[in-house]
């Protein structure tokens, strides 16, 4: 009698909406991490998973929002500042996440670094917001964490912008700096954030809020992860094809390399590489000046959020 007890008082599992969303979630993570191996929609594998994640998805969308008990409350997004304080999180995230993707891929196949020098090029980053993780969480709300925020993604849209002007042969120094100038952003980020997005939920909604925000920004570095690699390698062989039609016999630097290796063959070689890594630069280039305006974009999405901002029980600084 008491075990019957125990399990009428246990919380209705929603195995419908979980089902759902354990199949959608999981064939669209396998499009993401096998579209670039299989050339995307190009492969039959590809197509179909995409399908079954779509049809999965939509039912797990229809489901929940019927559902008396979901196990993921999609009606919270009838708050002003949950909804709009989620999207700036997810796409912000997303491109912080596409940054330090691909700053270290960049510095080992351009810039020919080791993985031990792209890690210590790329480590600053984390200076300024481990110095300034005290301070941003005692004062923050003094302020309009609109401000803050805007103020956090005017510094990480410049530091895509300074990123947009690199090249080949750039310094360890200059890297390492404009990794140190994005810490200040990052610094004044997560916390305002969060707290813009939980600020207008029920007491007894915060939990699910910070649940689903958070699986929500996962999503979005899942996908930051496989189109901006995409995109890179992408444009570099678009850029590689553009940079090889000026390779003819009548280039002044054409003529320069076969006169200096003195072998046809080797020639050919060195300006492949020489365009390859070229091609990856201009595009390396795009990518960053596309997330650069992608952060300056989110200062008016995180205006649209209205005070108080004022911290509730539960909602803390979230973790990344």
């Amino acid at each position: 009698m008491r075990l019957r007890e125990v399990i009428t008082q246990l919380p209705k599992i929603d195995y419908v909406g979980l089902i759902t969303l354990v199949i959608g979630v999981g064939a669209l993570q396998v499009v993401l991490d096998k579209g670039n191996d299989d050339d995307w929609f190009n492969s039959t594998f590809i197509v179909v998973t995409s399908i079954v994640s779509a049809i999965a998805i939509v039912i797990f969308l229809i489901w929940e929002l019927t559902d008396k008990d979901p196990i993921v409350d999609l009606k919270l997004f009838r708050h002003r500042n949950f909804r709009m304080g989620t999207i700036a999180l997810v796409l912000a995230y997303a491109a912080f996440f596409a940054i330090g993707l691909l700053v270290p891929q960049w510095l080992q196949l351009n810039l020919g670094y080791t993985a031990t020098w792209a890690g210590l090029a790329t480590a600053p980053l984390g200076i300024i917001p481990v110095l300034l993780t005290v301070i941003v969480g005692k004062y923050a709300t003094r302020f309009d964490l609109r401000l803050l925020t805007s103020g956090a993604f005017v510094v990480m849209g410049a530091t895509c912008f300074l990123r947009s002007n690199f090249y080949i042969g750039i310094d360890f120094e200059h890297v390492a700096l404009v990794q140190l100038l994005q810490g200040l952003g990052v610094a004044f980020f997560f916390m305002p954030v969060t707290t813009i997005l939980l600020s207008d939920l029920r007491p007894n909604e915060i939990a699910a809020g910070g649940g689903l925000a958070t699986f929500l920004r996962t999503m979005g570095a899942s996908f930051a992860a496989s189109l901006t690699t995409f995109l890179w390698q992408h444009r570099g062989i678009l850029h590689h094809a553009r940079l090889a039609e000026q390779i003819t016999p009548y280039n002044p630097d054409v003529q320069q390399v076969l006169a200096q290796t003195g072998d046809s063959q080797t020639a050919v070689a060195v300006l492949n590489q020489t365009i390859t890594l070229q091609g990856l630069q201009i595009s390396f280039n795009e990518v960053f000046h596309m997330l650069g305006w992608i952060f300056l974009s989110l200062i008016v999405v995180i205006w649209m959020a209205k005070p108080p901002f004022a911290a509730k029980a539960g909602a803390g600084g979230g973790g990344h």
